[in-house]
């Protein structure tokens, strides 16, 4: 009789141990699921990001690369009328135009009245890689900036010259000349890059 009740009392339901139990396991389970949602959201923002950071590089090569490529040695005159170098480089200053040139090849999509040359700045301000483009190739305003690479946090530029020699700084007898070859390294976010240019290659 006694071992009938006992089992009569074990299929009324769980013990209260047993249900400590199935909660303790139901709450660590609820928390891997968390954390495994949470790792797989972190893991989609990180790869977003990447992906961003690589479309910024590929977009600021493309840029460089065809200005570069299109460079003349063209001097122009600033606003007082002065003739400056078709080709210059300053890394002083908070805002200095680390490059500064004037192109050929531009393309004239609305057919309006002007030069297919084109006279353009890159500058690094406040950690962000610029390209500026002006108007009018001799002097002339300067149009609002386009934001190429976000998050710098250093940056130099080595120039070479026609006789093969490097050097930081660019300097030449004469106005119009080029150099060979323009290297650029920055850092962004930890990650250092080095990337090589033609000036005057014309090959586009």
């Amino acid at each position: 009789m006694d071992r009938i009740a006992a089992n009569s009392r074990d299929r009324n339901g769980f013990t209260l141990v047993e249900m400590m139990v199935a909660l303790f396991i139901f709450a660590i389970l609820s928390v891997a699921g968390v954390i495994m949602l949470r790792s797989a959201v972190n893991s989609d923002e990180i790869t977003a990001e990447n992906l961003g950071q690589m479309a910024e590089m590929q977009r600021f090569v493309s840029l460089m690369e065809a200005d570069l490529s299109q460079a003349l040695p063209r001097t122009y005159r600033d606003d007082r009328g002065d003739r400056m170098p078709a080709f210059a480089s300053e890394t002083s200053g908070a805002k200095a135009a680390f490059l500064k040139f004037t192109r050929g090849g531009q393309s004239n999509i609305n057919g309006q009245a002007r030069s297919n040359l084109e006279r353009v700045e890159y500058r690094l301000s406040n950690g962000s890689l610029e390209r500026w483009r002006y108007r009018m190739t001799d002097g002339g305003s300067i149009d609002q900036p386009a934001v190429l690479v976000s998050n710098v946090e250093t940056l130099s530029v080595r120039i070479r010259d026609k006789r093969g020699l490097w050097s930081d700084r660019w300097a030449t007898e004469r106005l119009a000349d080029l150099p060979r070859a323009i290297e650029i390294r920055f850092e962004q976010q930890g990650r250092r890059y080095r990337h090589l240019f033609l000036v005057g290659a014309g090959y586009l």
